[in-house]
């Protein structure tokens, strides 16, 4: 099932789905309209229990997300208009990062300034080796504002990032992944493909534990090691308790394939 809004494209397989931004005369530039787009969007597949896994990517073959959309940011002529643009842009990645479903970046092309803060909201990035980074906010006289820069931090370390974001320079594919800022490199048509067979083999698995899983590991963050591990002891113990896991284990007695319902 395929749908096509103003600026992105949103297909349904099965338990996986795929949302394109679709911009690219504007590289795929996010604007104000993007943007709500998006968050509606996110809304419907947190509503949806069918799906599973989430691929984001880019259309075109040069980019991913080249950032936010300077003819729109021209707009915004005072620090009160910037303010509500950084909020309004970082509550969707906290979205999108939030959402409870593993949320995969099929980075196609390049992605700079907020492309990489749209890549780092996601929980695992796919790039073709043509792929180029850089935290180009910079440049503009600005910064990060959409969460990425604690989420750099998070994923790179403190110093890379702070090299990252105060020199704006443009790194390769292999760098990102050298740096931790990327999980995979392959080439450019195998981007998507491969990224929705790791989805697929993602979703074929226990609904209820797909879920907890993506929970666990986003709360402890900022946990602290024994409320993490009160966490993971609770979440577990209702997994242990459920219909799937009972299915599982009949089902690897009974040597067949589990039908997994999502209770």
């Amino acid at each position: 099932m395929a749908e096509t809004f103003k600026n992105i494209r949103f297909e349904k397989d099965d338990k996986v789905a795929t949302v394109t931004i679709d911009r690219p005369e504007r590289k795929n530039a996010i604007d104000i309209d993007t943007t709500l787009e998006l968050r509606a969007l996110v809304d419907r597949i947190k509503q949806d229990s069918e799906i599973l896994t989430l691929i984001l990517t880019g259309s075109g073959d040069d980019a991913f997300i080249s950032g936010g959309d300077l003819k729109y940011f021209q707009t915004l002529d005072s620090l009160h208009k910037g303010r509500e643009m950084s909020i309004l842009y970082g509550d969707l990645l906290d979205s999108i990062e939030g959402i409870d479903i593993p949320v995969i970046a099929a980075i196609n092309g390049y992605a700079f300034g907020g492309g990489c803060e749209f890549a780092l909201a996601c929980d695992y990035r796919i790039a073709s080796k043509e792929a180029r980074f850089g935290f180009r906010q910079i440049n503009m006289g600005i910064m990060t504002s959409w969460g990425g820069g604690k989420r750099l931090v998070r994923t790179v370390g403190r110093s890379k990032a702070l090299l990252l974001m105060l020199t704006g320079e443009i790194i390769s594919a292999e760098k990102a992944l050298s740096l931790g800022l990327v999980d995979k490199v392959v080439e450019k048509n195998e981007v998507v493909p491969i990224a929705k067979d790791l989805a697929k083999r993602i979703s074929k698995n226990a609904p209820l534990s797909i879920r907890f899983i993506k929970k666990l590991v986003n709360s402890c963050v900022d946990m602290t090691g024994r409320d993490a591990n009160l966490l993971e002891t609770e979440l577990f113990s209702i997994l242990w308790g459920s219909e799937d896991h009972d299915e599982a284990v009949e089902a690897f007695f009974a040597k067949r394939e589990p039908v997994f319902k999502g209770k």
